[in-house]
Parts: C-alpha cells; sequence; structure tokens
C-alpha cells in the first residue's frame, strides 16, 4: 500500500480510489479545455442571464471571468468599447429599478468572445419564442 508522506501513515484503499477518481476527472476536464481551445471556442467570456423577479423581464448579458457580476457595483464599472452599449442598457434598467430584486444565473464561462456571443443570441431567441420579456437587443455575431 502507498504512505501517506504526512502523517506516515497507510493510505486505505477508499483514499486511493478518491485519489483515483480525482485523477480521472481531471484528466477528462484537461482534455476537453485542449479539445475547446482546438477548436477556438475556449476564452475568458460567460454568459449569464439577470432577471427582474417582480416583472419577469430578463438581460442575457456576457462578461469577462467566472464570478456573475455584482449588480450593486456595475453601475460605476467602466466597460470595453464592444460592449459598451450594451453594458449602458443594463446599468439604465437595473437603475430603473433601483437594484432590487434581480437574480443572476450563470450560463456558460470559458468560452470565446465568437462562443460567448453565439450562445447569448440563442439565449435570446429562446427567450423571444417563449414570449419573455426580454430587455436587450441581440448583439453581433463576432466572426
Amino acid at each position: 500500500m502507498a504512505r501517506n508522506s504526512r502523517s506516515g501513515r497507510t493510505a486505505t484503499p477508499a483514499e486511493i480510489g478518491d485519489r483515483s477518481k480525482i485523477e480521472k476527472l481531471r484528466a477528462l476536464r484537461l482534455s476537453d479545455e485542449a479539445a475547446r481551445q482546438a477548436a477556438g471556442t475556449w476564452g475568458e467570456r460567460s454568459v449569464g442571464e439577470i432577471t427582474h423577479r417582480p416583472t419577469g423581464e430578463v438581460f442575457v448579458y456576457s462578461w469577462k471571468g467566472r464570478e456573475a457580476p455584482d449588480l450593486e457595483k456595475l453601475p460605476g464599472k467602466r466597460t470595453t468599447a464592444k460592449r459598451a452599449d450594451e453594458h449602458v442598457q443594463l446599468t439604465e434598467w437595473l437603475l430603473k429599478h433601483k437594484l432590487e430584486g434581480f437574480e443572476v444565473t450563470l450560463l456558460a464561462w470559458n468560452l470565446s468572445e465568437a462562443e460567448a456571443s453565439k450562445r447569448q443570441q440563442a439565449r435570446l431567441a429562446e427567450h423571444r419564442a417563449a414570449g419573455d420579456p426580454v430587455v436587450n437587443a441581440a448583439p453581433a455575431l463576432v466572426s
């Protein structure tokens, strides 16, 4: 049996099994990341929905990073020129409702700019088809 270097005790079969599961999952994640990078869909963008619960209005948003945006700090943040119009529309909508009653749902992360735009447009189309009140306009596809 393998020895645990920290405590000097022998690892149990359950601990060895857990380690092998973790290694298998890590290998799967790394191979998935490599495949997505090769396909050009890997990046640092995330896509999510911001829903105003009282009215049912939805804003499908794309941002840099994995963490969901802090809605209270969002109106004061600067944004890139590429997303400036969308950011202005979002902040106006948040302030219109006094930053109350919003819920953020993360839909996808680690996407390229083009893939994030495609997912954002697809989600907007789903909401419009369902008759949901959508706040933002469909963004242009990035090629």
